[in-house]
């Protein structure tokens, strides 16, 4: 059983080094729903699943929030699949177009992604397909030509949706909204603001969309994006965050006394999110099960060529505090 280091588990699951330390050690006062999410994350990685002969052979770029990381990465072992899944969420746009050239270099190993749809990746990506590499894109759509398949939800519909409950709930009073974005060059984050601020212009016309704090997933910018924001609209009423870092944006809002008058719309069911459901920092947030997403990917990335769409939606719905899926953990 091999050592696992403290940084591994800080990457798994996003928690701070003195958090980790605090745990290992028995020093201080750790929550024990955290205590359970280290220790799970040890076992883990201590005893990864044999890979038989028969798993799908496949490789997968990450670039997404750590809550939605952990979840692909456990399913990804518990599927045994014969490949590496890269984790990005640090990596340079630079690193992240040399390691795409290094993982097509065989391009009978298919390559399932979520990055960005930047034009130096699209370019690498585009790349490999033309020598034969199949690419599956996950979550977050690149462009056309860039890839074989694309999975995932329909962003522009859930930004309508999160525009409509958001609506609703401020009611018919002039109000004010912000929106938390990640960053432009995924398709994801491009697609689901652009629904919410139709969707609100459409359905809402009093709601006016009055703040917009960039967070790139990272809870730290997030926290200092949003808190600007709060300070520079006071009477905002509701936020929309189309990607990560609700961990930051639920601080500011607690630092500012505001956690109980604003309304907070989020994406994704994780470690991350669900305790903040649970204690109402988040009103609700629309996700869809990340083991159908992976299993699909898998699919398409073992199918014959042109036996699936170019593209496949897949339902999302609507999670609170009151039913948090058992896919959050």
């Amino acid at each position: 059983m091999r050592r696992v280091t403290v940084a591994e588990i800080m990457r798994e699951t996003g928690l701070s080094r003195a958090t980790v330390d605090r745990v290992l050690n028995g020093r201080g006062r750790v929550h024990p729903r955290t205590q359970h999410v280290i220790r799970e994350t040890i076992g883990r990685l201590q005893s990864p699943p044999a890979r038989p002969d028969t798993a799908p052979v496949a490789d997968m770029m990450l670039r997404v929030g750590r809550g939605m990381t952990r979840q692909m990465i456990a399913l990804w072992q518990a599927r045994a699949v014969s490949g590496q899944v890269h984790d990005v969420y640090e990596a340079g746009e630079a690193d992240v177009v040399g390691m795409i050239g290094q993982l097509c270099e065989d391009v009978s190993r298919p390559l399932i992604i979520t990055l960005k749809n930047s034009g130096r990746i699209a370019d690498a990506l585009r790349n490999a397909r033309l020598r034969g590499k199949r690419i599956i894109s996950l979550v977050s759509d690149v462009s056309a030509d860039a890839r074989d398949h694309y999975i995932g939800i329909d962003n522009r519909a859930a930004g309508q949706t999160a525009a409509f409950l958001i609506g609703r709930a401020l009611g018919a009073r002039p109000s004010l909204a912000g929106v938390v974005v990640g960053d432009g060059a995924f398709r994801c984050h491009e697609d689901r603001e652009i629904g919410f601020r139709t969707g609100l212009r459409a359905q809402f016309p009093k709601v006016v969309l009055a703040g917009e704090a960039r967070g790139e997933d990272s809870p730290e910018l997030t926290f200092r994006a949003v808190t600007r924001m709060l300070q520079d609209h006071p009477a905002l009423g509701a936020i929309y965050n189309v990607g990560g870092g609700n961990q930051g944006l639920t601080a500011a809002l607690r630092d500012a006394g505001r956690t109980d008058d604003v309304i907070v719309v989020g994406h994704d069911v994780n470690f991350v999110t669900a305790p903040l459901l649970h204690d109402r920092l988040l009103d609700c947030v629309l996700a869809t099960d990340p083991a159908h997403l992976l299993d699909t990917a898998i699919a398409l990335a073992t199918a014959p060529k042109g036996s699936a769409p170019d593209s496949l939606l897949v339902d999302f719905g609507v999670y609170t505090r009151f039913n948090v899926p058992g896919f959050a953990q």
